[in-house]
């Protein structure tokens, strides 16, 4: 995604959250990103719905409280 489409999305207010994914984090929220002069502030710094969506849903998953539709965890 370059970033003058992110930068555009923010200007026009269709930016609404932003996060990343790892195996030890799961899910990251981003609350603000720098580039250049521009400083963009997203979601007030709070996790967005669908990074909350997704955490529940992995780590949910990771400790057997949501049903492991593709058979990711294997018990040692």
């Amino acid at each position: 995604l370059p970033i003058d489409e992110v930068c555009e999305a923010y200007d026009n207010g269709d930016f609404k959250e932003m996060f990343a994914s790892g195996t030890a984090a799961i899910i990251s929220p981003v609350g603000e990103l720098r580039y250049k002069d521009k400083v963009m502030n997203i979601n007030d710094g709070e996790i967005g719905p669908i990074a909350q969506m997704l955490y529940d849903k992995i780590y949910g998953t990771q400790i057997g409280m949501v049903d492991d539709e593709f058979g990711w965890v294997v018990p040692v």
